[in-house]
């Protein structure tokens, strides 16, 4: 499915807004290769780290930090929470779901307990990033 209108200019902007200082290597729509099957999330947040420009990878098989995924259109809750359920048991610290209509972000670092933002900001303390709602749908 291709990221709509609304789901590319919100990747942009949470990758912005989250990167001040540059404290990590943020790639868009990179393959996962989690225990042999492929995931495609928005954003992945990795350690700051050197690019090898030279060697390419087609997969990635490291464990990011943390993953985007933004709420298309035609996609269902059901179906991202799915996904974070197979990211969290990887290994993988934090999940993040951005809803555009209702200008929501939930995190999730524990599939059972995931916190709500419609307003103010939204904290990960597992990875002490934040982000300000307004900013973010501005």
């Amino acid at each position: 499915m291709s990221p709509s209108y609304n789901h590319s200019y919100l990747a942009y902007r949470v990758a912005k807004l989250l990167d001040k200082g540059e404290r990590f290597n943020i790639h868009i729509e990179m393959t996962l290769d989690i225990e042999g099957c492929d995931y495609i999330p928005d954003i992945v947040f990795y350690e700051r780290n050197k690019i090898d420009f030279l060697h390419d990878k087609i997969k990635s098989e490291e464990k990011p930090l943390l993953i985007i995924e933004i709420l298309s259109p035609k996609q269902s809750v059901n179906e991202i929470t799915d996904k974070f359920e197979s990211y969290l048991n990887f290994g993988i610290k934090s999940c993040w779901l951005i809803i555009p209509p209702t200008k929501t972000v939930i995190i999730c670092n524990d599939i059972n307990c995931p916190l709500s933002y419609s307003m103010g900001i939204a904290k990960d303390e597992i990875l002490g990033v934040e982000i300000v709602i307004e900013e973010l749908f501005h």
